[in-house]
């Protein structure tokens, strides 16, 4: 019965734990798409059902087997949050593959309205047809809008969409070519040949960055293999000491502190966000 009840007590502190890392590191609403599908938030919500029992399951067992509290607490935090301290790559790559979709958009959309067919915001709308999936759901929300909305309120939106400053710039440039009417074909390729030169420049930071991110999952390797050796493996005179009340708490210092560099390390590995200049909300406040 004790062990039962220390076992509740580690669910309830971790799942704290976790709702303080959750509202720390959250879900920025900035990250939302519009037209979400629903196939991926089946996936993403079936990810998350399975990863948190899991994770409790497996701290429980190591508390028990081994008797540290803190140790099972830190490893049902790192099951929890091992998928977010690994997607800094994934990130950028999508962040990339997002700003390869805008120029492949922004290049067609200067072939149609330079063959005469049809304007602006018809070639717009018809673009949804053969649109990059990687931007899908954003061109087919641009396009809805374009019906009822005014034209340069649908494209600030579309910005938001994007929630990238090079396609602040492209969305900048699409309402000058709406408003002169003029030379919009050359204006679109202008801007396709502009999101490529950033693409270029980004995916060349990025490779600096995906080896940073190798080393600290190296270095964060072989510190846990350490760990787990001296903790299976080592004296009974070693491990005897981080069994006491004061041993806990310094493991726990310990392991905080490996937890934050971790935590540091990605943020180094992830390219920062430029600063926006058509964002909605920062035209709200103003």
């Amino acid at each position: 019965m004790p062990e039962l009840v220390l076992v509740l007590l580690c669910v309830g502190l971790v799942a704290g734990l976790a709702l303080v890392v959750g509202g720390v590191y959250g879900v920025d609403q900035r990250q939302r798409v519009a037209f979400r599908s629903k196939t991926r938030r089946r996936g993403h919500v079936s990810g998350v059902h399975w990863r948190g029992p899991l994770a409790f399951s497996v701290g429980a067992f190591i508390w028990l087997v081994s008797g540290w509290p803190i140790a099972g607490v830190a490893a049902t935090v790192v099951i929890s949050f091992l998928p977010w301290l690994f997607s800094a790559g994934t990130i950028a790559k999508q962040r990339i593959e997002r700003l390869e979709g805008l120029e492949t958009w922004l290049r067609r959309l200067g072939d149609v309205v330079a063959a005469g067919s049809t304007g602006l915001v018809g070639a717009i709308q018809n673009s949804t047809r053969d649109t990059p999936s990687v931007l899908a759901r954003e061109l087919t929300t641009l396009a809805h809008r374009l019906r009822t909305w005014d034209v340069q309120d649908a494209l600030l939106k579309f910005a938001d969409d994007i929630d990238d400053q090079i396609g602040d710039a492209a969305v900048a440039g699409l309402c000058v070519a709406y408003r002169q009417g003029s030379g919009v074909a050359g204006l679109l390729r202008a801007l396709a040949h502009q999101v490529a030169d950033d693409i270029v420049a980004r995916r060349t930071a990025e490779s600096e960055r995906a080896r940073r991110r190798s080393t600290a999952r190296l270095l964060l390797g072989i510190w846990a293999a350490m760990f787990l050796g001296v903790a299976l493996f080592g004296s009974s005179m070693y491990t005897s000491a981080y069994a006491t009340p004061v041993g806990q708490a310094v493991l726990a210092v310990l392991l905080g502190s490996v937890g934050a560099s971790a935590v540091w390390l990605r943020r180094l590995g992830l390219e920062p966000p430029a600063s926006r200049f058509l964002s909605t909300q920062d035209r709200r406040r103003s």
